[in-house]
């Protein structure tokens, strides 16, 4: 009976110590949580206050088209355009991916369409071309349709041993008649989930803003006797947006496009509107003084375009003349502000994975930063080959004679040219005579999408190709998405809008 009492209260005492020491240690970690959450939220709140500015500009980058018929958002200003034209958009992230906005709009070009209309169809078509056992995996198939517009989106995922990317993204609007297409794809390299939600996003962003299409009606939208009501919206929320809409598109019904562009300067600090109305969301901003190119206008607002991206600016804010030169007394400013646009420029920098080989469109310095205030460390004559490893916004990093440093974009070509013009430098001017030299080369790679006359290609070097084969003698039954081809090249063909232009076409 004793040695029962003595094993309770032995069984009590190590219950309470149990206890105390579990309270006690509760009390720790709640005053450990307390002072990491100050410290996240004060971390949080700097972090925000210091990068709030710095990356303001080079988010949400806004793609619209010249001729206001489409819109896509890019993730951010590491995008470029490197084909625009209405049947075939590209945009590129260095290497890293790539989205292409392939638009078919009669009965031959929608031949070169290729959507999977089921789940089922799109594994069997994967399975043709990956063969290979766990080679790809279907990670989302949705289709949504109403009378007039059927919509598809998958996204893929690849093993990289067997294919050239990681991930893909298709986003494909039908016409319920089938005369019509927009097709938008995307493709990621690496095994980046961050990356490929980025390219998802901008392919959902795509829109067309022709309310005469019938693909202006957005996807998740349902006819209700012929009119078109969002499933997660309100019908006064649909109004407040329809009559927002209604006034920008007024405006744009307005535009003239120039057939050149021209310079114009902010008079004051000015924003840069995705659309000309107040109430559009505003996409960047001008520092007084600063120069614009100025590609079209309505009757209120000049469109411009800043890095690639079109915008719009209020037409009392810009003027025709450049600010004065500006006193010793501004010198601190003026300095300030060449500094801040230089630090920009470095800011945007990317470098490429290999080396590629451009040419001078004229006589141009070589300048140690990525602004005409910095230091000159050489001169580059007219038509001379200079190797391109990287790039800004504005500017290629470029290796001549082993000295390392960058030239404006304005002034280098990939196709090689002999200029009339004198052996000083002009990077105050852009007007030079040439003549192409006639070349030649290779270029190999994966078929990403086609048209009537144009392919592209995932280059071997990591490059997206668009190559135009209209001439071409081809040596395959047939030119279809996932065939490995060899074109050859003639650079002095190749168009203004970027295209290269293929003599011979080989598939493999």
């Amino acid at each position: 009976m004793l040695d029962r009492r003595k094993r309770a209260v032995l069984i009590y005492l190590m219950l309470a110590l149990a206890i105390a020491v579990f309270t006690s240690g509760c009390q720790l970690l709640e005053k450990n949580s307390e002072t990491e959450s100050e410290t996240e939220t004060e971390t949080e709140t700097e972090t925000e206050t210091e990068t709030e500015t710095e990356t303001e500009f080079e988010t949400d980058v806004v793609y619209i088209s010249e001729d206001v018929s489409i819109r896509i958002i890019l993730p951010d200003s590491t995008w470029k355009v490197t084909q625009d034209i209405d049947e075939m958009r590209v945009f590129a992230s260095g290497s890293d991916a790539m989205i292409n906005i392939v638009h078919a709009s009669d009965e031959d070009s929608m031949k070169n369409i290729s959507v999977s209309e089921s789940e089922e169809a799109l594994e069997e078509t994967l399975a043709g071309q990956y063969p290979e056992e766990d080679a790809f995996e279907i990670l989302l198939f949705e289709e949504r349709s109403s009378s007039t517009v059927v919509t598809y989106e998958y996204v893929v995922q690849y093993n990289l041993s067997t294919s050239m990317w990681s991930y893909s993204v298709t986003y494909a609007l039908l016409s319920a008649d089938g005369d019509s297409a927009y097709v938008i794809s995307g493709t990621v390299t690496e095994d980046d989930l961050s990356l490929l939600s980025d390219v998802q996003d901008a392919v959902e962003s795509f829109t067309v803003l022709d309310r005469t299409s019938i693909f202006s009606v957005l996807p998740g939208t349902v006819e209700n006797n012929g009119t078109s009501e969002s499933e997660t919206e309100t019908e006064e929320e649909n109004d407040d947006e329809d009559d927002e809409d209604e006034a920008w598109s007024e405006e744009l019904s307005t535009l003239t496009a120039y057939s050149t562009s021209a310079t114009l300067y902010a008079s004051t600090n000015v924003n840069i509107r995705q659309y000309p109305s107040t109430e559009a969301e505003r996409i960047g901003s001008l520092t007084a003084g600063s120069s614009v190119s100025v590609t079209g206008e309505t009757s209120k607002w000049f469109r411009v375009s800043v890095s690639g991206s079109v915008g719009y600016i209020n037409k009392a804010y810009l003027v025709s003349t450049a600010p004065e030169t500006t006193t010793d007394s501004d010198s601190e400013e003026t300095e300030s502000k060449d500094s801040a646009m230089t630090s920009a420029e470095l800011g945007s920098e990317i470098t490429y994975g290999s080396s590629y080989t451009f040419y001078t469109t004229t006589a141009v310095n070589l300048r140690s930063q990525p602004s005409t205030s910095s230091s000159v460390t050489g001169t580059v004559a007219s038509g001379a080959a200079v190797t391109v490893t990287g790039e800004t916004d504005n500017w290629y990093i470029v290796t001549v004679d082993g000295v390392t440093g960058y030239i404006s974009k304005a002034y280098v070509s990939s196709t090689q040219t002999t200029s009339t013009e004198s052996t000083e430098s002009t990077e105050s001017t852009s007007s030079s005579s040439s003549t192409s030299t006639s070349t030649t080369g290779v270029v190999s790679g994966t078929i990403t999408a086609v048209t009537s006359d144009t392919l592209l290609i995932a280059g071997d070097d990591g490059v997206t190709y668009s190559i135009n084969y209209a001439n071409a003698s081809l040596n395959s039954s047939g030119l279809t998405e996932g065939l490995y081809i060899t074109a050859t090249i003639d650079y002095s063909q190749s168009t203004a809008s970027g295209s290269l232009y293929a003599t011979a076409v080989t598939g493999h």
